[in-house]
C-alpha cells in the first residue's frame, strides 16, 4: 500500500507527539530536548562574522602564537621581560596548534570552558541548596551580559574562574564525603587549583583566596593533620609550573624578568587610584548583570532571606570580601568581576527561593521598581526599532532579521513580565521564578544570537574585510608584509593575521618590491622624492597597502 508523503509525515508527528506527552518520557525527553537547544546558542557561532577585540584579545591570541610556535611551554618566547605569567597562554596556544591562526582557535577555549563553568555552578548550587535552586543559578549565570561577553572572548580571564570553581567544588566534596581516600584527592585537588591558578592569572588569584580563606581555614582548623598536610603539598604541587616559569624568566631576562611580574601586580593593586572607575561602578553592575543585578539587590534590601544555607562563610562572606578588595584596588576593570558572577546568580537563586510568593504582591516597591525599568527598557528598543534603520546598510540580510528579531523578541518578553506582574496582584499570587525565567531566556537567547553572528562584540570586522579583498589576499599569502607607522590597535591586530608580517619603524629598512601596510595618514608625497609606492588596496582610509617600486 502506498501512502503519500503528507500522511507519513503527519503519522511521523503523531508518533512523536505521543512519546513526548506519555508520562514516563516526557520527564526525560522533554528536559533533554531543552538542554541540546540551550547549548546550541553556545555553539552555533559563524567565525566568518567575528574579529578579534583590541588590546586585549589581539595581544592574547598574538603572544599565545608565540608560544605555540617557540614550543617551549614553560620559557616566555618574548624578546622583552614579559609582565604575566605564560599559562596565560596555555590554552590559546594549544588551541592555534590544533586549529591553526584565526577566530575559531582563539576563542573555543573560553567557550568550551564557559559551558563546563555552567555545570560547576550547576553542581555547587545543588550541594549547597537543592536541583531547584541550581537550575535558576545555572540560567541567571548564562544570561548575564558580562558572562556571555567573556565566554567568547579570547583570554585566560574563564578559565580562571573555572579554576577558582573548582577550589569551591573539591573542598565542599571534601567536607560532605566519608571516605577516607576520596577526602584525601578532594583535599589535595582543592590545593593544587588554588595555586595553578596562579600561572593562568597570576595575582588575580590571590583576591579570591582571600574571600575564600574564612570558609577554608575554619574547616581545615577542625580537620585532621593529614588533611592540612595534604592541602599544603597541593598547594606547593600546583606551583611548580610557576616555579618553572619564574626560573627560565631569569635565565632569559636576569632580574627584570622576574621582578616586572611583581611590579605590574603592584601598579594594578596599589597604584594611582582612579576615582571614575569607582563612579562607573554602579552603572557597570547593573549593565553587565541585568536583570540579575537588578533583582539581587532589590531582594537584598527590602528584605533578609528565611534560613541559612550550608555554608554561609562561602555563600554570603566570600563574595563580600572578594568584591570589597576588588573595588580597593587602584585599577579594576569589569572582567576582574567575572569569578563573582556564579555567586551573584546562587545568591539571587536563594534570596528568590526563601521569600514566599505572597511578599512579592504586598511589596509595592519591588513591583513599581521592575514595572518602572521595564517601561523604559521597551520604550528605548522601540525607539531603536524606528530610528536605528540607517545603519543597518553595514549588516547581511541575515544580520538583519535577527537584529529585527532580537528587539521583538526582547519588547515581547518584557511586556509580558509587566502584565504577569500585573496579574499576579489579581489573583494574590507571583511565581517569582516564572518571572525570572520570563526574562533572562529571552536574553540569553537574544545576545548569544547578536554575539555568534558577529553583530555586537566585533568591532574590527573592516580589518578583515580588507584582508579578504582579492587583491589583498593573493599578496599576504606569499609574501612577507611590513607594518610601518600604524596605530597601536591595527599594529596588533595585523600582527596576529598576519603571522609572517615585520614591524619596522623607517623605509630604509625596506628594499624594492616589498609590500608595506602603512597608515594612509602618512603623506607619502613627501616620502616620493626617494620612494616610489603602487598602491594596492586601502581600509576605510585608515591604512592601505603598497608597494616599493622603481
Amino acid at each position: 500500500m502506498k501512502y503519500n508523503i503528507f500522511f507519513i509525515i503527519k503519522d511521523i508527528n503523531k508518533n512523536l507527539s505521543t512519546i513526548v506527552y506519555q508520562s514516563k518520557y516526557r520527564k526525560i525527553i522533554i528536559p533533554f530536548l531543552f538542554f541540546v537547544s540551550y547549548i546550541l546558542f553556545y555553539f552555533l557561532i559563524d567565525f566568518s562574522s567575528q574579529s578579534l577585540v583590541v588590546h586585549d584579545e589581539g595581544l592574547y591570541a598574538r603572544r599565545a602564537r608565540l608560544v605555540a610556535e617557540s614550543d617551549n611551554w614553560f620559557s616566555p618566547p618574548f624578546s622583552t621581560p614579559h609582565h604575566k605569567t605564560i599559562g596565560s597562554y596555555w590554552l590559546i596556544a594549544l588551541s592555534i596548534k590544533l586549529l591553526g591562526n584565526g577566530e575559531l582557535a582563539v576563542r573555543l577555549p573560553s567557550i568550551l570552558i564557559s559551558f563546563i563553568c555552567l555545570l560547576l555552578c550547576f553542581i555547587i548550587a545543588k550541594k549547597i541548596f537543592n536541583r531547584e535552586i541550581a537550575i535558576i543559578s545555572l540560567l541567571s549565570l548564562s544570561a548575564m551580559p558580562l558572562w556571555i561577553q567573556y565566554s567568547r572572548y579570547s583570554s585566560p580571564d574563564i578559565t580562571f574562574v573555572m579554576f577558582v570553581l573548582f577550589v569551591i567544588l573539591f573542598f565542599i566534596n571534601f567536607i560532605e564525603t566519608v571516605d577516607p581516600n576520596k577526602k584525601n584527592i578532594f583535599i589535595f585537588l582543592a590545593g593544587f587549583f588554588s595555586s595553578i591558578a596562579f600561572f593562568i592569572r597570576s595575582y588575580m588569584i590571590i583576591i579570591p583566596l582571600i574571600g575564600l580563606s574564612p570558609f577554608i581555614l575554619f574547616n581545615l582548623w577542625n580537620s585532621k593533620y593529614k588533611y592540612k598536610f595534604l592541602f599544603l603539598s597541593g598547594l606547593l604541587s600546583g606551583l611548580l609550573p610557576t616555579f618553572l616559569n619564574i626560573f627560565y624568566a631569569y635565565l632569559k631576562h636576569g632580574d627584570e624578568g622576574v621582578s616586572l611580574l611583581f611590579e605590574f601586580a603592584k601598579n594594578q593593586a596599589i597604584g594611582e587610584f582612579n576615582i571614575s572607575n569607582l563612579l562607573l561602578l554602579p552603572l557597570n553592575y547593573f549593565y553587565l548583570t541585568f536583570p540579575i543585578g537588578l533583582i539581587f539587590i532589590l531582594l537584598l534590601i527590602l528584605n533578609k532571606p528565611k534560613y541559612l544555607p550550608k555554608f554561609p562563610l562561602l555563600v554570603y562572606y566570600y563574595p563580600l570580601i572578594s568584591f570589597v578588595l576588588l573595588v580597593c584596588m587602584s585599577k579594576f576593570y569589569p572582567h576582574y568581576f567575572l569569578f563573582l558572577l556564579p555567586s551573584l546568580a546562587i545568591l539571587l537563586s536563594h534570596l528568590i527561593d526563601s521569600y514566599s510568593s505572597n511578599y512579592f504582591i504586598q511589596n509595592k516597591k519591588i513591583n513599581f521598581i521592575l514595572i518602572l525599568v521595564l517601561s523604559l527598557l521597551i520604550f528605548s528598543l522601540s525607539i531603536l526599532c524606528v530610528y536605528y534603520k540607517p545603519t543597518l546598510i553595514e549588516f547581511s540580510v541575515i544580520q538583519v532579521f535577527i537584529i529585527n528579531s532580537v528587539l521583538v523578541t526582547l519588547i515581547i518578553s518584557y511586556i509580558s513580565s509587566i502584565v504577569f506582574i500585573h496579574r499576579s496582584k489579581l489573583i494574590k499570587t507571583l511565581d517569582f521564578k516564572m518571572l525570572l525565567i520570563i526574562l533572562i531566556i529571552p536574553q540569553y537567547i537574544s545576545l548569544s544570537l547578536l554575539y555568534n553572528f558577529g553583530i555586537i562584540g566585533n568591532p574590527n570586522l573592516k580589518i578583515k574585510k580588507f584582508l579578504a579583498n582579492n587583491n589583498v589576499s593573493s599578496i599576504i599569502t606569499s609574501n612577507t608584509i611590513y607594518l610601518y607607522d600604524l596605530d597601536s590597535k591595527t599594529e596588533t591586530l595585523l600582527s596576529f593575521y598576519l603571522p609572517s608580517s615585520i614591524v619596522v619603524n623607517s623605509f630604509d629598512d625596506l628594499v624594492l618590491d616589498n609590500f608595506v601596510i602603512t597608515s594612509k595618514n602618512n603623506n607619502l608625497t613627501s616620502l616620493s622624492e626617494i620612494y616610489r609606492f603602487k598602491s594596492i588596496s586601502n581600509s576605510d582610509n585608515k591604512f592601505l597597502l603598497i608597494k616599493i617600486r622603481k
